[in-house]
């Protein structure tokens, strides 16, 4: 047996995730835990699973103390690195993660990259705007992270600007009408993505 079987029989689904996340993107570093535990919480929410791992509203969006565990156990193990805050799948992850990919199905990694290449780059405010504004039980208080409606506006319309979603999906974000968002996205001088 060699060290690639050996781990993946200690990798459940989660960590399974995990590596996968840290792989996609041609192995482009996660810019931190908050971004991994936000990215996380947003791929297993649409798995349709609730909150499987604990997930708890926190200061910086939804934190689970197990991903935490995993993001550890995986460094320990050599599969992540974490140099400052980026968190990077090392030459053996690498190895794991295509003999975890080769037993995915096509869509979940489809939909593993697109996550990562959706909010990996965002600001924090734009990424806790999104977060806060999809799944409204997961600030932890108002306002969440010191967010005002306003500033989930501006962090909303700027992701629409760099074409991270489209005017629908702002319009569904911030509860207005799309016709709002277009007349506000034209006052911003931000293109409008349908």
């Amino acid at each position: 047996m060699d060290a690639t079987e050996g781990i993946l029989g200690a990798c459940g689904p989660l960590r399974r995730l995990v590596v996968l996340l840290a792989a996609a993107n041609e192995g482009e570093p996660i810019r931190g835990m908050t971004r991994l535990q936000n990215i996380m919480f947003m791929l297993t929410e649409e798995d349709g699973e609730g909150h499987p791992y604990g997930y708890a509203a926190g200061d910086l969006g939804p934190r689970s103390d197990v991903v935490d565990e995993e993001a550890r156990c995986l460094e320990e193990g050599g599969i992540l690195r974490t140099d400052g805050e980026d968190i990077s799948i090392t030459r053996l992850g690498k190895e794991v993660a295509g003999r975890i990919a080769g037993e995915e199905d096509r869509l979940t990694l489809i939909m593993i990259d697109d996550h990562k290449d959706m909010f990996n780059d965002l600001t924090i405010d734009e990424l806790l705007a999104y977060v806060y504004s999809a799944y409204p039980d997961m600030g932890a208080g108002p306002p969440a992270h010191g967010l005002t409606a306003a500033d989930k506006e501006r962090h909303i319309m700027s992701m629409l600007k760099k074409e991270k979603i489209t005017s629908g999906r702002a319009a569904e974000l911030l509860g207005r009408p799309r016709e709002d968002i277009r007349r506000l996205a034209g006052r911003m001088r931000v293109r409008v993505v349908r």
